[in-house]
């Protein structure tokens, strides 16, 4: 079977590995389609000591869906169609042995590409719905890749009165007013404090969401754009375990705050295949390239180089 590792710095290397044997109750999946995702970007750009590599195999990838091959579980046969939520984050894989409990059934017709954005849709949603509720409200979103597109998507559905996406590039926020934004502004141009406060008659976002992450200067733009009494989600992941947080701002204007990152698999997941294949979450403006996976070095410089106009890319086994 093929397989990627990173084997260097920005490195990426295919290698054919044997096809694991699954044991009792376990089913043998062939993985069709894996997507990146931003939280795997890091892993491949940054340099790690020289004794950390290579990284395990198929390591970090978590966004997958194929088809069984071989089950000894009454609940999947040969031929149908699952998406995988791996643990070992290995989904750069092609075969994985995998226990019955990681795995959704998907429909028998329709686009994989499609529905392959279960995975991240069942991940924001279980966010969303820890928030407090959008309705009628101002809800800033900070970043606006797939993530924050997709949480953009969520808080319309979910009745919000008002939504600023903000984001960097013009070809995100251009994909934040289809997905649902009211307003979009750019960080680099832009005065968003000013912005924001004048759109809030004053006021300032009810609910404001982190959909970024990997800066401190991020998340203190929150705690900025929040209203007093106001609520920060924090969704993105923050890889310094000691970020210089403006514990002041947060602390006077009494915000709340919570953090986000283990959906759960029996609710949030179903909850995002059933609002994708209904129509209410159209996902196709996420997925700007499909790419062979013997191209994942390509799709992670591409990714990682914010080239082609590139939101989210899947490559196909």
């Amino acid at each position: 079977m093929r397989a990627a590792r990173i084997t260097a710095p920005r490195t990426y290397t295919i290698t054919d590995e044997p096809v694991p044997k699954p044991g009792k109750d376990q089913v043998l999946v062939r993985l069709l389609k894996t997507a990146l995702c931003g939280s795997d970007l890091p892993y491949f750009a940054n340099d790690f000591p020289a004794a950390s590599y290579p990284l395990p195999f198929g390591y970090p990838g978590h966004e997958c869906c194929g088809t069984v091959e071989e089950s000894s579980h009454q609940s999947f046969k040969p031929g149908m169609r699952v998406m995988y939520y791996p643990t070992d984050l290995d989904a750069f894989r092609e075969y994985h042995a995998v226990d019955a409990a990681r795995l959704q059934r998907l429909p028998s017709e329709g686009d994989l590409n499609v529905l392959l954005m279960t995975q991240l849709l069942g991940a924001v949603a279980h966010c969303a719905f820890r928030i407090d509720s959008p309705y009628n409200k101002t809800v800033a979103i900070m970043g606006q890749g797939p993530v924050g597109l997709l949480f953009t998507a969520l808080m319309r559905l979910l009745g919000a009165k008002r939504i600023i996406a903000i984001d960097p590039l013009d070809f995100r926020r251009a994909a934040g007013i289809i997905m649902g934004a009211d307003m979009t502004l750019d960080p680099r141009a832009d005065d968003v404090p000013t912005a924001v406060r004048e759109a809030t008659g004053g006021t300032l976002a009810d609910i404001v969401i982190d959909a970024y992450g990997q800066e401190s200067a991020v998340i203190n733009a929150c705690f900025e754009l929040a209203r007093h009494n106001g609520q920060v989600a924090f969704f993105g992941i923050c890889l310094d375990e000691a970020p210089g947080l403006r514990f002041g701002t947060f602390f006077r204007k009494e915000l709340r705050m919570i953090s986000s990152v283990g959906p759960d698999l029996s609710m949030d997941y179903p909850y995002a295949l059933d609002m994708i294949t209904r129509g209410a979450v159209d996902v196709r403006p996420l997925i700007t390239h499909v790419m062979p996976f013997e191209r994942i070095q390509d799709a992670f410089d591409i990714a990682v180089g914010r080239r082609e106009n590139a939101i989210k890319i899947i490559l196909d086994f």
